[in-house]
């Protein structure tokens, strides 16, 4: 384990734990493992496209090494809540991006291609068009209006964003938090929403519609 630990962290900066080495193990069983020890290039780089594939690698808050290990390829995890950022264009390719309370931040329109991306109180943000894409979306009180492009998110926030009025195009969205979305008054199109929150919601009056959700919370 420490000859992959060494290879890994030549080529990452990183140490790995001996769990995430079983799992290599477990998963590339049909490998010679006496000759792969060996170190040879053809596993050593299995194991680079492994970690590629299974790993997030966690970059705390170091800015620099995240961009590095993304634009090689590796899943990338960088948190930059309560900084003074304000362009984001470089973080296109991180995977799991935190950049909550970043109030100079006013252009997203680089992050479409984000997976988990956090964005609470982010009030410079008006602007949400080019996230779609995106798989975890955390919006929650920003001064959004128009969320009309996310109806793709797998998971929504939009806790306290009280400048939205329309969710009419968020039907498909898997789980869905409107909680404080004060001035949300139809939502006869989320019927098919698999976890539904409305705390807070006191326009909407008629939750009739609402028999095939999985989760409700009122």
């Amino acid at each position: 384990m420490n000859k992959l630990n060494y290879i890994t962290h030549r080529f990452t900066g990183v140490d790995y734990p001996n769990e995430i080495w079983w799992l290599i193990l477990e998963k590339l069983d049909k490998y010679d493992w006496k000759k792969c020890f060996c170190l040879n290039k053809r596993f050593t780089s299995l194991i680079i496209e492994f970690i590629k594939l299974y790993h997030v690698i966690n970059c705390f808050k170091n800015k620099e090494k995240a961009i590095r290990l993304s634009n090689r390829g590796f899943k990338v995890k960088l948190n930059l809540g309560l900084t003074n950022i304000s362009d984001v264009s470089t973080l296109s390719k991180i995977h799991t991006l935190e950049l909550y309370g970043c109030k100079n931040i006013t252009d997203v329109s680089s992050l479409g291609n984000v997976h988990a991306l956090g964005l609470c109180q982010c009030t410079g943000i008006t602007n949400v068009s080019t996230l779609g894409n995106v798989h975890r979306l955390i919006l929650s009180q920003t001064h959004i209006s128009d969320v009309s492009s996310l109806g793709n998110v797998h998971t929504l926030n939009l806790i306290g964003c009280k400048n939205i009025t329309d969710v009419s195009m968020l039907g498909n969205v898997h789980t869905l938090n409107l909680s404080g979305c004060k001035n949300i008054t139809d939502v006869s199109m989320l019927g098919n929403v698999h976890t539904l929150t409305l705390i807070g919601c006191k326009k909407i009056t008629d939750v009739s519609m609402f028999v095939n959700v999985t989760n409700l919370l009122i």
